[in-house]
């Protein structure tokens, strides 16, 4: 893994032990590679343009499916020699922040900017003020809200303690009072006046912008997991934009439907899932691909990047049949291969056939059996019906990727082939 986290050194599989390996879903290619499949999402060449030229820090939200190739992308844009030339690209995951993305905060993911900001700075010669800055600010936080006299005495004498209890103490923030809401206010335009000399600071020292980018924070399919998304950007959407440079957060795929959505058209840079279908087809229960548009091609090549020879590996129809399982997303469609090879090496057989493709089909359509009940029901049947446009009550299928988002020059959505026959045969009262 190099430094911003990219899978490299990988080869094109030339047995199924080996393609079990390479589409392990988690991986995240790196963008210099072969394996490298190129967005050309108008939005997401949108983002890549206005950040090169824009002459003003620049506050944007890159919207998309789980498992769409925002991680690659944003990956992609710290490498881009453009990007390297006007800006100091600095790439941060949640998955790092050290505490459960479901109770992340607005000021949490401040301090880690600035705690990123520290670090990425010191071969620059910034100077340790700005981490005693930080860390001043996290035990006034934390001594603010803390009752126990010794755990107080605690985060002042041990050095790096402050930041387990202010973590810690994310979870239970659910639970304040609106006073104990209003103490924090201030304190949280303290840290923004200690991110904005750093970044003044940053700029100063490599004569270069500051860009940020902070990934997974779209994750989640709970309720608590929606909670938290309304938490960040919607209720604190003004704080997350004051920074003085450019920041760009991963937004999940249904806010761009919310009605209510407080990010402005001009900031929200939305993608959606590769289309491998017309949308006339949608009502069918298996839609004949596409087999000649760029969707189609560049999901084939998706998988046949990664073997060297892709006709000894699949009886003939069965990566057509694992590029519908994964509806358009590299991720889920990743999976569905790994899965095929899975039962193909149990089996001791040497090809992909026909009869591990359906038994893949029938794993996903069982794990998302256990929640299509009720209301559930009849909303992914009006998503199937529907020729355009969205679904009221549809965003927690999104997220969880039963419903799948696509565009040709009309936005619509349409179920996950492996439910379609299955949503069919139900009726609502089931």
């Amino acid at each position: 893994m190099n430094e911003i986290g990219l899978t490299t050194g990988l080869k094109p599989a030339k047995n199924l032990d080996e393609i079990w390996t390479i589409f392990d879903p988690t991986l995240t290619m790196d963008p210099r590679t072969e394996f490298y499949i190129e967005r050309t999402a108008p939005e997401l060449q949108k983002l890549f343009f206005e950040l090169k030229h824009s002459n003003h820090n620049m506050h944007a939200f890159l919207c998309g499916h789980r498992g769409s190739g925002k991680t690659t992308e944003l990956n992609r844009l710290c490498l881009d020699k453009e990007i390297r030339d006007k800006y100091t690209p600095i790439y941060m995951t949640a998955r790092t922040f050290g505490s459960e993305t479901v109770h992340l905060t607005h000021d949490a993911i401040l301090l880690e900017i600035g705690l990123e900001l520290v670090r990425q700075g010191k071969p620059l010669g910034l100077s340790p003020k700005y981490k005693k800055e930080l860390e001043n600010w996290g035990k006034d936080v934390v001594k603010t809200y803390l009752k126990d006299k010794s755990a107080r005495a605690e985060v002042g004498a041990k050095a790096g303690l402050w930041l387990a209890f202010f973590k810690a103490q994310l979870s239970s923030r659910r639970e304040w009072k609106q006073e104990e809401k209003l103490i924090l206010e201030p304190k949280v335009q303290d840290l923004l006046g200690i991110l904005n000399r750093i970044g003044q600071d940053l700029k100063n020292r490599s004569d270069k912008q500051l860009l940020v980018m902070v990934d997974d924070l779209e994750k989640g399919e709970s309720d608590a997991h929606r909670v938290m998304h309304s938490r960040l950007f919607q209720e604190n959407y003004d704080i997350l934009v004051q920074p003085r440079f450019s920041i760009v957060y991963t937004l999940p795929v249904y806010f761009r439907g919310l009605p209510d959505s407080r990010i402005p058209n001009d900031q929200l840079y939305a993608f959606s899932a590769i289309r491998l279908y017309e949308k006339k087809d949608k009502h069918l229960d298996k839609p004949p691909l596409s087999v000649n548009q760029k969707g189609y091609q560049l999901m084939k090549a998706f998988v046949n990047k990664r073997l060297q020879e892709p006709g000894n590996i699949f009886e003939e129809g069965v990566l057509d049949e694992l590029l519908r399982i994964g509806g358009g997303l590299f991720r889920e469609t990743a999976r569905a291969v790994r899965e095929a090879v899975y039962l193909a090496l149990t089996e001791k057989k040497e090809r992909i056939g026909k009869d591990h493709a359906l038994k893949v089909y029938h794993q996903v359509k069982k794990e998302y059996q256990p929640i299509i009940r009720g209301d559930a029901i009849q909303v992914l049947k009006e998503v199937m019906e529907c020729s355009q446009g969205w679904v009221s009550g549809v965003e927690p299928f999104l997220q969880s990727r039963a419903v799948v988002e696509y565009e040709n020059n009309d936005l619509w959505l349409d179920l996950r082939y492996a439910l379609k026959s299955y949503i069919r045969e139900l009726s609502p009262n089931k």
